[in-house]
């Protein structure tokens, strides 16, 4: 590599002429961690094989994903699932797979859902009862038997129902709901077209279009609010079948269609326009003084805003002084806050001057990401390869934690309106059977699952593995990105690098590398493990009412947080590291330690600038992908859809997704070029350096400005750590000014 080694890893960084960037000349780093990792993928798959019943072992049972959404029986049998034979009726509960409730609460397992033509050509009862109507010879007969117990509600005659994940939902219920519903958007209507004019407008024009008096059961088509809700207005109302899922011509029927016929705009506004947005947005970075203009403004408006609360709480207290409402201490308590936020424009205002040239620094290396980006688009892509990595992984991961989920034992209990039953056999009293003890005090069964120590810690080996794999990919795409970052900044001539370079780099990272990416990634998957523990003792805490265990586990679970945010940070500084000079994780992970220490208000500063710039670039690119999306529909698909809010909410959710994605590259891109700068500036002399543009330009600057002080009388002096440097030359080659 061309790159001294150091025995002290806080000393700066050393090299040579022969240092060309991140090259072929690396090896394979961190190959334990590569083997666990595979290791625990192999585990995890053990363990699914055995929870699916391919592989039979004493501690894992095998499960069955229908125990989870099948309903059950009043005798704790889940339907479809438990072999139980229901004597009375020869029948077996395994053969039955729908839930029927029955009007005292007592689900039934049937074999299907009634349909409409099959609405009151029969009943459905408990089990015992079942027996005794179906013995009638006669249809007559059985409606006299069913009809008697239908006066202690345990029987019910067949009613229209929906099929809902295995229960059997009455259509009435459904209807009710619905009608309930739209009951409540008719009073929010009126209570907005609520006016004493009674003058019979017409609706003309280009309203006339969109609003008629027929037009009933569906909102505004213009999207916007009336501008008055007299005449043909008032008649608009949002009908019960409207609002009814199971409608034809109902809202979610109508969002369905909408969301079919508008998919390719959805698409193409939500993942092309954006991604396009964000090569625009990188453009308009790279204008001359918009990038300044933005955070200096944005600078600015923090102060004003800070002084702004202080000057009006401080006004506001005046005013309470005298105002004979308010007491003293409510207008003492307005000047403690007017205090508190000059305070804080005070220190804003110190920050900034003390940060302001390392403010223009990071301005400049925020230009040169963009130009890093611009050069090699393809690498905004990679996360869409990180998420299907991602779902590769999950799909057998969520059904091994379904069968897992399910292989515990099922327990009965009852829930009632106003507290929770012990469980369903402790309802007991005395010589009753369970079923008329929970049915009598008005209850209803709902099953729940206990799990053995063994499946517990099981559970949490699978959620441990999941962290460990989506952080592993995460750190992954870290290092694939810093390391095309680093080589384009380490080339002379840029126009030699473009989306060759970057699947060139990420064959190297994955070659070389996935090693130092399953340790950065173990440590935070072992952390978030930690955390989940601890929510769940927090869980049991709250359960038990126990205050001083909940303050102690909420103390922990925060400094757990803070940790796992510290470690994050310093792993994507240390794969920069890895990605240039091609350390070892625990190497690169000092290494850039120390480089944070020794580069601390450059690292504030960058942290300052890169947080206005993506968060605005996550702004103009959700709303302006959304923009382009409404136009494009409202001027060529109107009349095609019967709204425009539901493909824009999904275009929206497109959209923020990929400006999420196009900021993951883009942040990363920012601190790899902090890094290169700073390896740059210690490593190499002015005129064998890699920086252009901006950066050149100020490290032009800064060594002006201490050859000024050297010239000056400048003396040495011993910094902390035994370090020497001269008046106003910060360690590491960069002046304190800079």
């Amino acid at each position: 590599m061309g790159v001294g080694s150091s025995k002290d890893d806080n000393e700066k960084l050393e090299g040579n002429a022969d240092f060309k960037g991140p090259g072929a000349n690396r090896g394979c780093t961190d190959v334990f961690c590569s083997i666990l990792l595979i290791a625990c993928w192999m585990a995890m798959t053990f363990v699914g094989l055995c929870v699916t019943g391919f592989i039979e072992n004493d501690m894992l049972k095998e499960g069955n994903p229908a125990r989870l959404t099948n309903g059950m029986d009043y005798l704790g049998n889940i339907c479809g699932v438990t072999d139980y034979n229901i004597t009375a009726t020869g029948e077996n509960t395994k053969d039955l797979s729908k839930a029927f409730y029955l009007p005292n609460g007592a689900p039934v397992c049937v074999n299907s859902c009634p349909t409409a033509e099959e609405e009151y050509t029969g009943y459905y009862c408990k089990y015992d009862k079942q027996s005794q109507v179906n013995s009638q010879a006669t249809s007559a007969a059985r409606s006299a038997v069913a009809g008697a117990y239908m006066a202690t509600m345990e029987c019910a005659p067949y009613v229209e129902s929906v099929d809902a994940w295995g229960y059997c939902v009455p259509q009435a219920a459904i209807d009710a709901l619905a009608s309930a519903a739209a009951n409540a958007i008719n009073q929010e209507i009126v209570a907005d077209c609520l006016t004493s004019d009674t003058t019979d407008y017409s609706v003309t024009g280009s309203e006339s279009e969109y609003v008629s008096s027929s037009d009933v059961g569906m909102f505004w088509k213009d999207q916007f609010t009336p501008t008055n809700c007299t005449a043909q207005r008032k008649g608009f109302v949002v009908t019960a079948e409207y609002m009814n899922p199971t409608s034809e011509d109902g809202f979610f029927d109508q969002a369905n269609a909408d969301m079919y016929t508008a998919r390719w705009v959805i698409l193409g506004a939500g993942t092309g326009v954006a991604m396009t947005l964000g090569f625009v947005y990188l453009y308009i970075l790279r204008i001359p003084g918009v990038l300044a203009l933005v955070c200096w403004g944005l600078i600015t408006l923090i102060e004003l805003c800070l002084l702004g609360v202080a000057y009006f709480s401080y006004d506001t207290s005046e005013t309470w002084k005298t105002d004979g409402q308010h007491t003293d201490s409510e207008a003492s308590m307005m000047l403690y806050v007017a205090y508190g936020f000059a305070g804080l424009g005070g220190l804003w205002f110190c920050i900034i001057c003390c940060l302001r040239k390392r403010i223009v620094l990071a301005i400049g290396i925020v230009k040169e990401a963009c130009k890093a980006v611009a050069r090699m688009p393809i690498i905004t892509v990679y996360p869409v390869f990180q998420v299907l990595g991602a779902v590769i992984f999950l799909v057998p991961w969520c059904i091994y934690m379904l069968y897992l989920a399910s292989s515990g034992d099922v327990a009965v209990d009852c829930i009632c309106t106003s507290s929770f039953s012990s469980s369903y056999a402790d309802a007991l009293s005395g010589g009753s059977d369970a079923e008329s003890s929970c049915e009598s005090s008005g209850c209803f069964l709902y099953k729940s699952f206990t799990y053995s120590d063994d499946m517990k810690y099981t559970g949490l080996y699978m959620l441990f593995s999941w962290f460990w794999t989506s952080q592993f990919i995460i750190a992954a795409g870290q290092l694939v990105v810093a390391m095309s970052i680093s080589t384009w900044y380490f080339t002379r001539d840029k126009k030699t690098i473009g989306n060759g370079t970057f699947f060139t780099t990420m064959k190297r990272a994955m070659w070389y590398h996935l090693g130092t990416a399953a340790f950065g990634s173990l440590i935070i998957a072992i952390i978030k493990t930690i955390r989940a523990v601890i929510a769940y003792l927090q869980n049991q805490a709250k359960k038990s009412k126990n205050k001083a265990l909940q303050m102690a586990l909420c103390a922990i679970q925060c400094y757990m947080w803070c940790l796992e945010k510290c470690m994050k940070f310093m792993n994507k500084n240390a794969y920069i590291q890895t990605a240039i000079y091609g350390y070892s994780f625990c190497k690169a992970a000092r290494k850039a330690f120390f480089l944070i220490l020794r580069n601390i208000l450059r690292i504030s500063a960058v942290a300052i600038v890169s947080e206005f710039v993506l968060i605005i670039g996550k702004l103009f690119i959700t709303v302006a992908s959304t923009m382009v999306g409404y136009y494009f529909m409202k001027e060529n698909m109107l009349n095609d859809l019967n709204g425009l809010w539901c493909p824009l909410l999904l275009i929206i959710l497109f959209a923020y997704v990929t400006a999420e994605m196009f900021n993951e590259v883009f942040g990363m891109a920012i601190w790899t070029i902090l890094q290169c700068f700073v390896a740059d500036e210690e490593m190499f002399e002015p005129a064998e350096r890699f920086a252009e543009g901006d950066l050149a330009a100020c490290v032009s600057k800064t060594q002006k400005e201490a050859g000024a002080l050297g010239k000056g009388g400048a003396e040495v002096q011993p910094v902390d750590g035994g370090e020497k440097k001269m008046d106003g030359v910060a360690p590491g080659g960069g002046s304190e000014l800079e």
